[in-house]
């Protein structure tokens, strides 16, 4: 399906093949549907996956509104079991019709099992796997997938411009903490931009810089914490507040910061308050924000293992309106960071 969807969309112009193959990539090493890399990377929005999906399958896209405040006896039509099998979500019935949201409407078997099993003419309907996580976590309490946040949000951002003297950090040996700066751009670059300098990135202080520069320009502070042996082992830090010799200073045992030890054991986002009097306010303290403020913590994986974690911190409540933005930017860092290491494996053969 994925090849077909891929070259659907190269056919008729909405992807380049180079779009194409850094989404099949990313698929390749996270997982998930085509479609959904493809709106994680910024190539597509939901809505051009969505008629995407339309003109591929011929079936009619679920609206977002349906999804929202379904009712119990509305939700309790299909048996969850069946729902968690086969990803699927009533929002609609009528006489002997049920309408039935699905991320792969061409699955005949579910639709006849759950045709079966509810005595009723299944009607599906496409929905992105991302809306569809979403739903099924609210409704039925089957956990997403780590990449699925459940705020919405627009590219909005402006970032480096790595290919600029200023914009291009030395490797030193390969390490993601090595220096970086930049110069401010004098126009935004959207999301699809954003991707496309993160794919021709070549070494991890590039992709460090540019994934800095999206942290420092979208909220209060942006860091970047590299974990090893269970520690804290280096920090990049920008933003209001920051002294960056005092956060790259900065060393602790991840066991003692709550929220640190909560990304790094269940690879999961988080979001907390900043308070004072726990675990986590040294490391508040140490990238210089104090209370009231939110922070939002995300994992960055690499061979298996949670690598580093990007932290904001923000007190104005963009994080409401930015998570989503915040998490598709950090997916595409990982997955940079990912390749400058298979380029240096290739490179040493």
């Amino acid at each position: 399906m994925s090849a077909m969807l891929g070259e659907m969309l190269l056919k008729v112009g909405a992807l380049k093949p180079e779009q194409l193959d850094q989404a099949l990539q990313a698929q390749a090493i996270y997982g998930g549907r085509l479609g959904t890399n493809l709106v994680e990377m910024g190539f597509l929005s939901e809505e051009e996956l969505a008629r995407a999906l339309y003109e591929k399958l011929g079936v009619p896209c679920v609206e977002p509104a349906q999804l929202n405040g379904l009712p119990p006896e509305m939700l309790a039509l299909i048996p969850a079991e069946l729902v968690a099998r086969y990803r699927a979500l009533p929002v609609a019935a009528s006489g002997r019709r049920l309408t039935v949201a699905m991320a792969d409407p061409s699955d005949f078997r579910a639709i006849e099992e759950i045709g079966f099993v509810t005595g009723m003419v299944v009607q599906p309907r496409v929905c992105s796997d991302l809306r569809l996580s979403l739903a099924l976590e609210r409704y039925y309490g089957i956990k997403r997938a780590v990449r699925y946040i459940p705020v919405e949000g627009g590219a909005r951002s402006r970032y480096a411009n790595p290919s600029s003297p200023e914009g291009v950090a030395s490797d030193r040996g390969g390490d993601p903490m090595a220096g970086a700066h930049w110069e401010e751009e004098e126009e935004p670059l959207d999301a699809r931009l954003l991707a496309e300098r993160f794919s021709s990135a070549t070494t991890a202080a590039e992709v460090l810089s540019i994934l800095m520069r999206y942290l420092a320009s979208e909220f209060d502070v942006g860091a970047f914490l590299k974990l090893k042996g269970g520690a804290v082992s280096g920090v990049r830090a920008l933003g209001a507040g920051v002294d960056p010799e005092r956060a790259a200073a900065f060393a602790s045992p991840v066991g003692e910061i709550p929220l640190l030890k909560s990304v790094a054991e269940e690879r999961s986002f988080v979001v907390g308050e900043v308070v004072t009097g726990d675990g986590n306010d040294k490391l508040f303290s140490a990238l210089g924000v104090a209370a009231p403020a939110v922070a939002a913590l995300l994992p960055v994986s690499l061979d298996g293992r949670v690598a580093a974690v990007v932290c904001v911190c923000d007190r104005q409540g963009r994080l409401s309106g930015g998570a989503f933005d915040l998490q598709r930017v950090t997916s595409m860092a990982e997955l940079a960071f990912a390749m400058t290491c298979l380029r240096k494996q290739i490179h040493s053969c």
